[in-house]
Parts: structure tokens; sequence; C-alpha cells
């Protein structure tokens, strides 16, 4: 039986408990209703569908009859010009390009951003956790997201750029300033047009720069990156170191953040990892499926009428692949809602899926492992400091994490 728009389950993803505690939702939808209704700021028009069960998210991220070129396949294009100009050139990167635009574009990163060059980072994001864990033992009390899981992954991402020492205050200070806007939605981003601006000068200061004197670092491999005679404009080097500063930054301070609460929600499995810090090297995964940093991938647009799950897709439709849904899904996991770092097999979308697979994922993983292995190594005592039901998520879509977290570490 086909299911009716008019009779089709609706939520609002703007509806405070979808940011707070979703998962009794989700759990109705993949059950009840698979195919459903969603509002989101994110869509164009306010609203679409959204799939919930992970055989759909999957398919989405997979199948050619979806796109996510939202700008050339949607009423968007008129829309465009109302946008800061960075948000204008996320929209030029590879993660918003169907192939054969996107294949060229990752192929030409891919030989920049190699599991070789993000390896050799191990050594870099080992000793910027050091410096940050000292800071935290001297302070006692503290803010694991404002005071570690945001510095670390953004210090990272200033010494992969090669940031220099003069200019590495500011860049702190404008990511962080990112980071905090985030919090805010599509809004808080608007807001922080100006200091967008600016870090899109420094990047492409550091990309003229590198150009002239090639060094080691990322920016000179994406400047010096070469397909048959094909590089990466100047454009196209800026939208990519612009694209790691926001998908790179977020997205692990999250893992971290929300991985320390799960774990001190879940003591069996803290005392588990303490006693066995090895688990982490596998738990990682387990961490990532439950926390889902990111819950739901780039919005797909249906290329054509698609049925799925019994319900018809018109054409032209924006979709929601709900990541954080299909990492619970019942038909997959056993005992979903609970956290088991032993977990095996543990397939998870939390770095989506097919031709759009996140190329980060291996440093997003390193770093992870580094911190949460270093803070159980240095900290024996992890204390939240204020209920639970008081902490809160940032209210945006597409990033699931928490805004602070007071904490008394010894």
């Amino acid at each position: 039986m086909v299911t009716t728009v008019e009779a089709m389950e609706f939520t609002d993803l703007g509806n405070p408990i979808m940011y707070t505690n979703p998962y009794p939702r989700y759990a109705y939808l993949r059950e009840h209703s698979p195919v459903s209704r969603v509002k989101a700021p994110l869509l164009v028009r306010g609203s679409g569908y959204m799939l919930t069960r992970f055989a759909d998210v999957e398919t989405i991220h997979s199948d050619p009859r979806f796109s996510t070129n939202a700008i050339e396949n949607s009423d968007k294009r008129k829309h465009l010009w109302l946008m800061p100009p960075t948000l204008q050139l996320l929209t030029e990167t590879m993660v918003l390009k169907d192939d054969p635009d996107h294949k060229r574009l990752r192929n030409l990163v891919h030989k920049a951003f190699t599991p070789k060059f993000v390896a050799t980072m191990a050594a870099d994001i080992t000793r910027i956790t050091g410096d940050l864990i000292e800071e935290l033992s001297a302070k006692r009390d503290v803010d694991l997201v404002e005071d570690f899981a945001v510095r670390l992954p953004l210090t990272v991402i200033a010494s992969m750029l090669g940031v220099c020492d003069a200019d590495r205050d500011q860049f702190h200070a404008w990511g962080r300033r990112m980071s905090r806007a985030a919090r805010g939605g599509t809004l808080g981003l608007y807001r922080t047009a100006a200091t967008s601006r600016r870090l899109l000068r420094m990047f492409k200061r550091l990309a003229d720069d590198r150009r002239r004197n090639p060094d080691d670092g990322l920016i000179s491999k994406l400047v010096a990156a070469n397909e048959d005679g094909d590089n990466l404009t100047d454009r196209e080097v800026v939208a990519m170191i612009y694209l790691l500063l926001v998908a790179g930054h977020d997205t692990t301070a999250n893992l971290i953040g929300s991985s320390v609460l799960a774990l001190v929600q879940n003591p069996d499995q803290l005392a588990a990892v303490r006693a066995n810090p090895g688990l982490l090297k596998e738990g990682i995964e387990e961490l990532l499926r439950y926390t889902s940093p990111v819950p739901c991938g780039t919005t797909r647009i249906a290329l054509e009428d698609v049925e799925i799950a019994g319900t018809t897709i018109p054409k032209g439709s924006q979709l929601l692949g709900m990541i954080i849904s299909a990492n619970r899904d019942e038909r997959v996991y056993e005992n979903p809602e609970t956290l088991d770092l032993t977990r095996e097999p543990n397939r998870h979308l939390a770095f989506a899926f097919g031709g759009h697979y996140c190329l980060g994922h291996e440093l997003a993983r390193m770093e992870g492992r580094i911190a949460l292995t270093a803070l159980l190594e240095c900290f024996d005592h992890w204390e939240i400091t204020v209920p639970v039901s008081s902490l809160s998520y940032k209210p945006t879509v597409p990033l699931r994490g928490l805004t602070s977290l007071p904490m008394r570490v010894s």
C-alpha cells in the first residue's frame, strides 16, 4: 500500500527534542514510517522527505538517481546571491557536486590528502593533545568542549595548513567564532560572514605563498596535485581549505565531547576501556556509531520518481538520509541503543557511504583515539559537574554536539 503525502508522519527537526533526545522519535519512524515528511531549516522550501532505516539511507548515498548538487537540481540557484560568499564557495566543493565534477575534485584532493600524509600527523596530534591535557590538569574544573574538544582539531588543522605562529592566535579566534556560530544554525553562519571572509583571505595568502615557496604541508600538496594535466584552480584550493576547516573541526569536536559523555553515562564501558585502553582501536567505531557527530548526510535531490519502502518520492523532491537513525537501526544492530565497545561487526554510516564517503575519516578516527586515550591515561576521575539534563546541544541539523561539558578531572 502506497502512503499518501497527507497521511505521512511529519517531523520538525527544529523542535528542541530533536537536538536533545531524538532517538525515540527515530525508532518510531523506523518501525512505522521509514519514509516521512520533514521540516528542516537547511531545506529549500523548508520541507522534504526523511529516511530513517539503514538500507534506505545507504541507498540515497550511492544511487545515481539522487543528486547532491542542490544548486543545479532545485530552485536554490535563484537564492545563491543571497548567501555569504563563503557559503557560495562551499557549494563549489566536491561535497555538493555530482560526477563527473565530483570525481574530478575528489581524485585531485585525494592526491594530497593521502593515508600516508594523514599518518604523518600522528606525532603532531599527540603533541597538541599533550599540551592541552597539561592545561586541563592545571585547571581541574574544565569545560571539556571549549577547553579541549574544540581546540584540539582546530590546532591540528592550523598545523596541517602551516599557519605561522604570528597568525595562529588569530586563526584560533576566528575558528572558535565559527564553531560557536554553528550552534546558532544557519542564522549563526550568516552572522559570522565577516569572520568567514577574513579566514578566506588568510587561506588565499597561504595558498599564494605555497605556490611561491612549496613545503611538505597539505596546501602545497593541494596546489601541486595533478591528474592528466589537470590541477585545482586557485579558487578550488581555497574552497578545499575552507571545507577542511568547516567539515573537519566541529565534527571531530563533537565526536570527542559526545564520546566522553557517553562513557561517563555507561560506567561499565568506561571501566572496560580503562582496564584495556586497546579497546579504543576498534571501540572508536562504536563511539562513532553511537554518537553520530554528523546526524544526516548532504541533502539529496530526486532526479526522477523513485519508490522507497512503498512510497513514491516525486522527481525534484529533497531528501535527508538520517545517519543518526540508521546507526541505531534494529535491522542491522543487536541492542542498538546499547554502547558496546566490543561490538562486531560494526558497519556504521558515520562517514556516509559510496562516492561521497568522507575523505577525512582516518584523520577523525586518529584524533578521536589519541584524544580519548590521553584523557583516560591522565585522569582517573571524570565527573560531570552539572545535571546531565541541563546539557544542551547545538541547534543545527547537520551537526550533533554539545555546546559545553562542565567537568572535574583529576
